[in-house]
């Protein structure tokens, strides 16, 4: 005979239950019940993605973070990273892809605007010796106070001594010079003038360059990348570096720009995050892996870059993306 827990909880019979037992199945109701309206009243899109397989502990983050409201971000105003339009929008390929998680996971974010050199500052710690030394490490100051750095951050290997970085878009390191003074190889850069932002992976590159092939290079630093870009287009510098990605993005704003040639093997970029957040690396890390099978990367980056991912793919010459 099949029995209704609410009957048998309130019918008559159940006088004849111990109170104790009564009490355990009102409890076993009202627990079942709280649980399906819980998860129904849930509504956190992320959550409902059947491609992705979330662990509790994953599901348990996402709830706190959706609870919670906001995910703190630190980035700077740069044209692939983060860019305010005059018509109060925003742009940049990084923003455009943690907004989509942030409408699924339905938070806001939090962006701390910072200078490139912020990402690496500890009061009394010396960057140099992350670079030089190999015991040598610290955490950075800005990556305990925020969530992910917003940014196509090259992973090196010092880097990771200090964050770690969600991996997810191959890049090569290009040569931008103006199209009147295309520079054929690397002899031809000899004596010339480079516009770079230190502490890049570009001027690290480009120092290894100098010393095994023996030239000289004439360094104009600048504090951000626009100035990179407009130095090379006004003649005011030769030539400078930027990632693939950024190189496709330059070539839309300036018309007497062009790609010269590239100067490193596929290196990988992506968001920088402090080591203690596993959980919030892995939602990530999923997230994106997901929004690239379901082609949002693909469309962002048309958006911003102005040629499908395959033919960037194609261009910086590789076949795939990397494991």
């Amino acid at each position: 005979m099949k029995i209704n827990l609410w009957d048998l909880a309130f019918s008559d019979r159940s006088c004849i239950l111990n109170s104790k037992l009564t009490y355990a199945i009102l409890c076993l109701i009202i627990g079942f019940s709280n649980g399906v309206m819980s998860s129904q009243q849930t509504g956190i899109p992320l959550l409902s993605i059947e491609s992705i397989s979330w662990t509790e502990e994953e599901t348990a983050y996402i709830k706190a973070l959706n609870h919670k409201g906001k995910i703190v971000v630190a980035t700077k105003i740069n044209k692939s990273a983060y860019y305010p339009l005059k018509n109060s929008g925003i742009s940049g390929f990084h923003y455009s892809a943690l907004k989509k998680f942030s409408d699924l996971a339905q938070i806001k974010i939090d962006i701390k605007l910072v200078k490139w050199k912020e990402y690496f500052h500890k009061q009394g710690k010396d960057l140099t010796r992350v670079k030089t030394e190999i015991d040598y490490q610290y955490t950075p100051t800005l990556i305990e106070n925020v969530d992910i750095y917003l940014d196509g951050i090259t992973s090196t290997p010092w880097r990771e001594k200090m964050f770690d970085i969600i991996k997810f878009v191959p890049s090569r390191q290009m040569i931008i010079t103006r199209k009147d003074t295309l520079h054929n190889n690397l002899s031809d850069l000899n004596g010339k003038i480079c516009a770079m932002v230190k502490h890049t992976s570009m001027e690290q590159n480009l120092l290894k360059i100098m010393h095994t092939k023996k030239i000289n290079i004439i360094f104009m630093y600048v504090n951000n990348f626009e100035e990179m870009e407009q130095l090379v287009s006004s003649g005011k510098a030769d030539f400078t570096i930027f990632n693939s990605d950024r190189a496709f993005s330059v070539l839309r704003t300036y018309d007497n720009l062009t790609i010269a040639w590239h100067i490193s093997e596929i290196q990988v970029m992506g968001w920088a995050i402090n080591k203690k957040e596993y959980v919030l690396k892995s939602i990530l890390k999923k997230y994106l892996n997901y929004a690239q099978n379901s082609e949002i990367l693909d469309k962002y980056w048309f958006a911003h870059y102005g040629v499908p991912f395959i033919e960037y793919l194609r261009v910086i010459n590789i076949a795939g993306s990397p494991d």
